[in-house]
């Protein structure tokens, strides 16, 4: 018998149906995909938070106190601190929390290049002190455009995910309450009319408890809404991931970068873009939802963020917490019971 010639392969209608199936599978999987992702981002920037928390409880161990939010003086070159006459010469100055933070977040060599007597010799462009990026300041679900942040020619600025309790409301600074863990002190340092002087806080002076009080939380820097008032040419032409410097020199306006209140919702947004109904029409009413979305705890995370409480726990806030209970999370020692959650 001759052998036959006919050959076997898939029909066009088995290829579709395998085709189908891998794509069924693919569809399956994603979605497991992104959640073991995000389940191993959300655990980093909870180490991270830890970090940090542990890195303030040594600190206030060294000095008896927390360091500040943000130093706020006029300083000359030769690193003398403004007292009166004329201020020619005296550039507001400045250094944030996570310059204190340095040593002891495995930063010693860092800590020991920075010039505290005249912190604006810290900038420059990369490779500066001000512009090197810190993994333990960076949530891997937060997002940069660029890290460091460039915000000219002459100056870069390692970004942060994090910010500091500064109370009820930290900015802007003429606003700020100083009723926080961390606050802006020095001989120019800005706050509300009613506020009491900015101090650096004792672990005593947490008198409503460690465990219900924050130290630290995320900041999220993704709002295409907040983007489009600075392309009108408001937001000190910053996009809302400019607004991140872990290390800002120049003290007067860097409470908006490293500091975190009750004045907004967890997670809150801007809810219009510039131009549409609703949205405010001139700068100066911008200015308070501004503050409110610079105020904002907030991550990338579904459903919430990371905080680190001044007992040093890591816990995740979710958007349901009330406005209010934030704020009791966020006073030091309003002396009021916190509802359950």
């Amino acid at each position: 018998m001759r052998p036959s010639s006919r050959t076997f392969g898939f029909t066009l209608i088995e290829l579709l149906v395998v085709i189908a199936i891998i794509a069924i599978l693919i569809g399956l999987l994603l979605p497991a995909v992104q959640k073991v992702r995000e389940a191993a981002a959300r655990m980093s920037c909870s180490n991270n938070l830890k970090q940090l928390g542990l890195a303030a409880h040594n600190y206030e161990g060294n000095y008896g106190t927390f360091p500040p939010g943000l130093t706020q003086d006029r300083i000359n070159a030769a690193g003398q601190i403004y007292v009166s006459g004329s201020t020619s010469g005296y550039n507001f100055s400045g250094i944030s929390v996570y310059v204190f933070l340095l040593p002891y977040i495995e930063q010693t060599a860092l800590a020991s290049r920075w010039d505290m007597r005249v912190p604006l010799n810290n900038r420059g462009p990369t490779g500066s002190n001000a512009s090197t990026v810190i993994k333990t300041l960076i949530c891997p679900s937060d997002q940069f455009r660029q890290n460091p942040i460039v915000f000219n020619t002459n100056e870069h600025y390692g970004a942060t995910s994090y910010r500091a309790n500064g109370g009820s409301r930290p900015i802007f600074a003429t606003f700020a309450t100083n009723d926080g863990v961390f606050m802006a002190v020095g001989t120019t340092a800005r706050k509300a009319a009613s506020a009491p002087p900015g101090m650096r806080v004792p672990i005593l002076g947490i008198t409503d408890g460690t465990s219900n009080t924050l130290l630290f939380g995320e900041s999220y820097h993704r709002d295409p809404n907040f983007d489009t008032f600075t392309v009108a040419g408001w937001n000190s032409n910053s996009n809302i991931d400019g607004w991140a410097w872990a290390f800002p020199c120049g003290g007067d306006n860097g409470l908006q970068d490293v500091m975190f209140g009750a004045f907004a919702p967890i997670n809150y947004k801007t809810p219009w873009p510039h131009g549409a109904a609703g949205a405010p029409t001139t700068r100066n009413a911008w200015f308070t939802f501004q503050d409110m979305r610079l105020n904002a705890l907030g991550s990338g995370h579904t459903g919430g963020a990371n905080v680190c409480f001044a007992d040093g726990s890591v816990r995740f806030l979710t958007d349901s917490t009330p406005q209010s209970v934030l704020a009791l999370y966020c006073m030091r020692a309003d002396g009021q019971v916190i509802p359950n959650q």
